[in-house]
């Protein structure tokens, strides 16, 4: 027979109150991890941005899709509709 567990309060567990709690420290590890990787994300350095461009102004959109094709999650082409 298998010893009876008890929860933080005192009470006993039922087999499902402890796949429940089984599962949700599951998930709060997992909510964890993915926090961890986000804040490793955002605390990357940023790309530097080129250095001002004078002159024409094909050479100026030109520099300007260049950056906006760096932007994570702005996809530039789909925008553009494939005229790019």
């Amino acid at each position: 027979m298998s010893s009876r567990k008890t929860s933080d309060t005192g009470a006993y567990m039922s087999q499902y109150d402890q796949e429940v709690e089984t599962r949700l420290k599951a998930l709060e590890a997992g909510v964890k991890k993915v926090g961890e990787e986000v804040r490793k994300k955002n605390s990357a350095p940023a790309v530097t941005a080129p250095a001002p461009v004078s002159g024409d102004l094909e050479a100026k959109v030109d520099l300007l899709l260049s950056i906006l094709k760096q932007a994570p999650g702005l996809n530039i082409e789909k925008l553009s509709k494939g005229k790019l």
